[in-house]
């Protein structure tokens, strides 16, 4: 195979980029990373705990994102998703990045039935969470569009398929 490590971003929450990711490891049977897990893990290991993760300095975040970077510049088999990992991994030749997104009409239904909370709830807190995230990347990174179509190998609107077409297609780009 060409590729050792697979990169899915999501554009923006509830596009389903997760579900891939995880479908894909599983398919592969490769390990399975995600940019909030090694968050998280990270905040332990220094001692932050996860409950004030929004008082946690931005700068925080860049030594997450090099983390990350560092592990799929390093390791082999390793699915990782994440906001970034698309932009953070578009220098990596042996990676394969995958974009994937959903209208946000798609989004708001599906957190609002994840998060189990009302449409009007889900469009606020989507809305919201969008905005500030890239404002928040834009600011840290200087990136005028993380979502860059030129930093991907492949665009998957999820409102299209069934999860299993979208595994499908993707293992059948990697070849």
């Amino acid at each position: 195979m060409k590729y050792k490590n697979i990169a899915v971003t999501g554009k923006i929450i509830a596009s389903g980029s997760t579900t891939l990711a995880w479908e894909l490891a599983k398919k592969l049977d490769w390990r399975f990373h995600t940019a909030g897990e090694i968050f998280r893990q990270y905040c332990q290991e220094k001692g932050w705990p996860i409950e004030r993760y929004k008082d946690v300095p931005e700068e925080i975040d860049k030594e997450v994102d090099e983390k990350a970077k560092e592990m799929m510049e390093k390791e082999e088999k390793i699915v990782y998703e994440g906001w970034l990992a698309g932009w953070l991994t578009r220098e990596m030749p042996h990676v394969f990045r995958v974009l994937y997104v959903a209208p946000l009409e798609v989004r708001i239904k599906r957190f609002a039935q994840r998060e189990k909370v009302s449409l009007k709830e889900a469009r606020e807190k989507v809305i919201f969470r969008d905005k500030t995230t890239i404002e928040k990347h834009q600011r840290l990174y200087q990136i005028k569009d993380q979502f860059d179509k030129n930093y991907f190998h492949l665009i998957v609107e999820t409102d299209k398929m069934t999860p299993e077409e979208e595994v499908e297609l993707v293992l059948s780009k990697l070849s």
